[in-house]
């Protein structure tokens, strides 16, 4: 009796590895605003679920502390893969409106945002917390739950989930990241390209004429302007892009079986 239950306890610690490492990164259950007790909690409560279906036999006790200490390193790098895929979804929609904030003049409004522990404009923190909202509303935080229980029938307690095809498939996920916020701020960008090559030409053509004064204001109107009209297809976007995450997630956890 007194095995069964030290086999379990290891077990569920091993499981409780996984599932943190995973909280500690993905969005959502990251977000520093959420108190860390109820994330300690959920995470418990999962934990508490899991332990009584998954497969505990990986956890050889008797091997000594060196084997479980591994075994538990093991879990946190799976939890840390898998929460990096969505990880550089947010990013990459946090990197455009970046890219879009500076072109409409907010450098000045840049702050540190402790949510995110990285410098961001005020157009960075909105397109975050709109992408979150959309996030929450596709059930997303629901999918992270299931895709954990699915992990742990894929990739058993303590197998080794770095390989060859899980570090090339890391490496395109992340260059997704650019190539996304490219993609997000590229309408705007192009606009804001166009207007810098109209006040380019008229400052040559009327040397007198104070292109810079009138361009600022210009510049955030017109970016004002151009995000009002283009938010919808921004959350479209955004929902399309959280939806395939569901696919890509599932992918990673297949190949880091192999």
């Amino acid at each position: 009796m007194t095995e069964i239950l030290i086999k379990d306890f290891l077990g569920g610690v091993m499981i409780f590895l996984r599932i943190g490492a995973m909280f500690t990164i993905v969005p959502v259950f990251n977000n520093r605003n959420i108190p860390l007790l109820p994330k300690l909690t959920l995470a418990l409560l999962i934990t508490y679920i899991l332990v009584y279906t998954v497969d505990l036999s990986p956890v050889q006790y008797e091997e000594g502390l060196i084997f479980l200490a591994i075994m538990g390193i093991k879990e946190i790098i799976t939890g840390l893969i898998m929460g990096a895929t969505l990880r550089f979804i947010f990013d990459g929609i946090g990197y455009a409106a970046l890219h879009i904030g500076r072109d409409m003049g907010l450098v000045m409004l840049e702050m540190f945002d402790p949510s995110t522990e990285s410098q961001n404009n005020m157009l960075s923190i909105l397109f975050i917390m709109l992408a979150t909202i959309v996030f929450i509303l596709i059930n997303g935080h629901h999918f992270i739950i299931e895709s954990l229980a699915y992990s742990f029938n894929v990739i058993p307690l303590g197998h080794y989930t770095v390989n060859g095809n899980v570090v090339e498939l890391i490496i395109k996920y992340s260059a997704m990241m650019f190539i996304l916020s490219v993609k997000i701020s590229a309408p705007i960008m192009v606009a804001f390209f166009l207007l810098h090559l109209a006040s380019g030409i008229i400052s040559r053509v009327s040397p007198n004429f104070q292109v810079f004064f009138v361009l600022l204001p210009l510049k955030l109107l017109l970016g004002m302007a151009l995000l009002a009209t283009i938010l919808p297809l921004y959350v479209y976007v955004f929902r399309t892009l959280l939806i395939n995450y569901e696919d890509k997630l599932l992918e990673l956890i297949k190949f880091m079986n192999s």
